[in-house]
């Protein structure tokens, strides 16, 4: 094992040298606008790390009234970024190929080191070392900044030379913070001192489709992830399907990636029930108003549960131990809120960043996930509707 973790440092350190070199070519050729004025946000992270930011990424046009505000954005999310109204452009980044293919890199480094950026802001805690930094570097600009971060994303040797990239880094506590808090802590670093964590909302995006407008009550099941450690068991979720679709529970609605298909179909197969396939039917905007209709909600710790607090849909999550109380469960202050409501099984491995140390089956869901009963989730179900009816009959909820 040692070996192998020195090989991996080896390699690690072999292409963060040639994504330098690279990097630093780019840059010496391409010459950077003559009169930057704009400013930049940089957001690569994942759709639901998007999604718990919106609350902190409005104020942005509070700090700068009068300047143009770019978002460099993941790729995934773009779209849905695209129909916010917190920036003046997007620029999309596919972080696969960024990575990988150096004509898509040298093309992508080229546009935004044209742009015309003064303010470059990273904002994510977890810095990446060829992502985010990379592209903090390509803007020129004269005023970048950043988190101190951590180095759950980078070695630290990445941070020390990536940190000299940043003319402002921001202080951030080491003590462990739920994401809506850390990204609360960063505002609060850009000059909003007052500035608390609240859950994040998402007015209307469109009209639906007829092809995906649903007539009848129906709740969504998201069985899918980012990793098959995080799957809850197949069957339990077809167990689970059926009997909410016997308590009355509505049209089962199956949601996910045009890859998560065949999973969800699986879900429905176990279930014996009849159900609707939405996987990879729908785009990133389609699938928040579909979200947005439901009676309810239920997930894995993925991105739909997120968006589902969103626009104020009941939820309930299928929790693991692995990033238990970054993502999940949510500490926001103040107001009332339609939070998810997470179902876990409590271990005292909590926290292992998912390097499981607990016996378990190659590519089978992790123990803090599998020991997780249908009963449970039922019983969440129960809860979080039961709570939601008392919100919106005291007029708390909207």
């Amino acid at each position: 094992m040692k070996v192998i973790r020195l090989l991996k440092l080896g390699y690690l350190f072999f292409v963060s040298v040639i994504t330098f070199i690279f990097d630093t070519c780019v840059i010496t050729i391409i010459r950077k606008s003559a009169h930057p004025r704009d400013v930049a946000v940089v957001r690569l992270d994942g759709i639901g790390d998007f999604i718990l930011w919106l609350d902190a990424a409005k104020e942005f046009r509070r700090l700068y009234p009068n300047k143009k505000i770019t978002l460099i954005a993941n790729q995934v999310w773009s779209s849905l970024a695209k129909l916010l109204p917190c920036w003046d452009a997007v620029i999309p980044v596919d972080r696969k190929k960024f990575i990988r293919n150096p004509i898509y890199r040298f093309k992508t480094l080229r546009r935004i080191r044209l742009h015309g950026i003064e303010t470059a802001i990273q904002t994510s805690h977890s810095r990446e070392f060829r992502l985010g930094d990379s592209l903090i570097r390509a803007t020129g600009a004269s005023h970048s900044i950043g988190s101190n971060g951590d180095l759950s994303n980078m070695t630290s040797w990445q941070k020390v030379f990536s940190d000299r990239w940043y003319s402002q880094l921001l202080p951030a506590t080491g003590e462990p913070l739920m994401e809506l808090q850390r990204n609360a802590e960063f505002m609060r670093g850009m000059g909003l001192r007052k500035f608390t964590a609240s859950v994040p909302t998402l007015s209307k995006l469109m009209d639906l489709p007829a092809n995906l407008t649903i007539v009848q009550p129906y709740f969504v099941i998201f069985p899918g992830a980012s990793w098959l450690g995080r799957l809850w068991p197949v069957e339990r979720f077809g167990e689970l399907l059926s009997k909410l679709t016997r308590s009355n529970g509505g049209l089962a609605v199956l949601c996910g990636s045009r890859e998560e298909r065949v999973l969800c179909a699986r879900v429905i197969d176990s279930s014996g029930m009849e159900a609707l396939n939405l996987a990879g039917e729908t785009s990133l905007p389609e699938l928040v108003e579909v979200i947005r209709r439901a009676k309810f909600l239920v997930g894995n710790d993925t991105s739909a549960v997120h968006i589902a607090a969103a626009v104020g849909t009941p939820s309930v999550c299928i929790l693991g131990g692995g990033h238990y109380g970054r993502f999940m469960p949510y500490v926001v202050d103040g107001a009332d809120h339609t939070a998810p409501v997470p179902v876990i099984h409590r271990m005292d491995c909590f926290g292992c960043n998912w390097q499981c140390t607990q016996p378990h089956e190659k590519d089978k869901a992790m123990p803090c996930i599998s020991h997780i009963t249908v009963h449970e989730v039922l019983e969440a179900v129960v809860t979080v509707l039961a709570t939601h009816t008392l919100r919106c009959c005291s007029g708390s909820h909207a």
